[in-house]
């Protein structure tokens, strides 16, 4: 669409009724999109509609480029490049090798044999239906090189042949020149296609100086980036198979991110994408359909039958249960790659030493609060019976008054009064005819009768939220995998105990993860909690995410 160059026909400002009506077609097309994302791009006041010679229509903001683009006028949005650079998550996506960008780049539709299938099949695709709007990616590079529209339905998309997608906006085309010519990282050169390349720190404003070591015009110069590790720390040898690359990246995924159990289970596809091919070496792109085993799922059988790894499968869903490190499988391909095996430490250090602290994990304390039983001996010591307190503090308050009586101390006999006999031993109501009381007692009786005039509370401090304080016994956040119609969901519990508000967290997953989200009511009368759902099978992503974001660790987190 934007092969030639266009002229502008005429410019408006957009009406506050207009700027509404848009936002809501772009977050029906985007759902990743949310109100504060909206704003950032098209302040009230400032976005405005430009009408090309072409029958497109551009919104922009003031002076900033465009953001999205109406293809013929008629409601069909698509975001700009220079838009997408910035939030990359918002559309669905296809990964392309990185020589076959060199034809999305000289113009053509993406056509479906150059397709690059998820680990998981097929399926890794989601839905597909004709019209929908996608971006292309290449392996190993996390910023689009091009957005369209699917020619294709599901069906169609199964057998991989012929157009797949009408590329709309390419990155070297006239809408990216109005853009401001903005290369995001190294990986987007003057080269005939585009290179894979893991930097992803790129901000609108300034070009990155790994692309062409210039800022652009206007925009403040930027301190030089370190260099980046590459990924696997190794140089792969000239002769390297994709029967080599997978070896190798299975060892290092094991031996560095899944060094311990904590993370087992895990699905196949998770294995294969964020944990092997980033440890794949430098220069090199791991494809296990050009591997003699085509899919990774028959790649990890095999492992299995060496007894290297244990695996489940469950509704056609491999996942490795186990792993055994000291297997001789294990011993040989550390003999096989010692040099990139040594190699790889290093570069594991350098990152490790760029990344903040992690966040410590929430503080949990039991608190009790007297029932009305214990407010004459809470009044005689001059403490209030409405608050909260440990456990200790308690236990102190009781045996200060068991003294301030001349009653005993808690290490000896302790006569009875009145006072505590009707404090811990007494119950409304309950007393029995000729029933006996005791008249002394020990400190630990005292103890035990103490902590059933008790009622627990809770109180969680987590990193970045607070302190929490709720009725009852501590609780782990419950995760529950299950089906709803032909859907995968993952349905969160609890969120409240630590915090969290159910809403706002789950419009944050929904941008980081992609996925639709939806909030329930808990059953029961009365009952204030929500139920967070996500669509998918999230559980690996949640547990880290949680990690990342609160310092809420494994251990809070309780998967069913």
């Amino acid at each position: 669409m934007f092969k030639k160059g266009y002229a502008a026909q005429g410019q408006n400002l957009l009406s506050k009724k207009d700027l509404k009506a848009l936002k809501g077609q772009l977050t029906e097309h985007f759902p990743s999109l949310d109100e504060k994302m909206l704003d950032e791009i098209l302040p009230e006041g400032q976005a405005k509609v430009v009408k090309l010679d072409n029958r497109c229509l551009l919104y922009s903001s003031g002076d900033s480029p465009p953001a999205f683009f109406d293809a013929e006028g008629r409601g069909e949005f698509y975001p700009t490049l220079h838009t997408l650079w910035q939030f990359p998550h918002i559309m669905q996506e296809l990964t392309i090798h990185p020589p076959v960008s060199k034809f999305v780049l000289n113009g053509a539709d993406l056509m479906l044999p150059g397709v690059l299938v998820p680990a998981n099949g097929v399926a890794g695709f989601g839905t597909v239906t004709k019209g929908q709007p996608r971006c292309i990616k290449i392996d190993g590079n996390p910023y689009p090189i091009a957005v369209g529209r699917m020619v294709v339905n599901q069906t169609q998309m199964e057998k991989l042949k012929g157009k797949g997608m009408e590329v709309m906006h390419v990155y070297k085309d006239a809408l990216w020149a109005q853009c401001g010519k903005v290369k995001p990282n190294a990986g987007f050169s003057d080269e005939d296609e585009v290179a894979p390349c893991a930097a992803s720190n790129w901000k609108p404003g300034a070009a990155s100086a790994e692309a062409n070591g210039t800022a652009e015009p206007g925009a403040a110069e930027a301190p030089a980036a370190a260099p980046t590790a590459a990924p696997g720390g190794g140089k792969a040898a000239d002769d390297w198979t994709q029967d080599d690359l997978l070896d190798f990246t299975f060892l290092q995924a094991f031996k560095q991110g899944l060094a311990d159990d904590k993370a087992l289970p895990i699905e196949a596809s998770e294995l294969y994408e964020k944990h092997m091919k980033p440890a794949r070496p430098e220069g090199t792109t791991l494809d296990v359909k050009k591997s003699s085993h085509k899919q990774i799922g028959k790649f990890l059988n095999a492992m299995r039958k060496s007894k290297a790894i244990d695996v489940t499968e469950k509704k056609g869903v491999i996942h490795v249960s186990k792993v055994d490190r000291k297997h001789k499988v294990f011993v040989s391909l550390e003999e096989k790659y010692a040099d990139q095996v040594a190699a790889a430490p290093v570069a594991a250090a350098a990152t490790a030493a760029t990344t903040p602290a992690g966040l410590a994990p929430p503080k949990v304390t039991a608190m009790w609060k007297p029932s009305h039983y214990l407010e004459p001996i809470w009044k005689a010591v001059g403490k209030k019976k409405d608050e909260l307190y440990t456990w200790d503090e308690a236990r102190a308050i009781v045996f200060s008054y068991i003294e301030q009586e001349n009653l005993g101390k808690a290490d000896g006999p302790i006569k009875m009064n009145d006072g505590l006999l009707t404090a811990l031993w007494k119950t409304a109501g309950g007393q029995k005819k000729d029933q006996e009381w005791p008249t002394e007692v020990d400190g630990e009786q005292v103890e035990e009768k103490l902590e059933d005039r008790l009622q627990q509370y809770t109180s969680i401090d987590v990193a970045g939220v607070g302190v929490t304080t709720r009725k009852g016994a501590p609780v782990n956040i419950a995760i529950s995998l299950s089906r709803k119609g032909a859907h995968n969901v993952t349905r969160i519990c609890n969120l409240e105990a630590y915090g969290l508000d159910p809403e706002a967290l789950g419009d944050e997953l929904k941008r980081k993860l992609n996925c639709t989200v939806y909030i329930e009511d808990m059953p029961g009368k009365n009952v204030k909690e929500k139920m967070l759902q996500l669509q998918g099978h999230v559980d690996q992503e949640l547990a880290q995410f949680l990690e990342q974001r609160y310092g809420i660790t494994k251990k809070f987190l309780e998967v069913k």
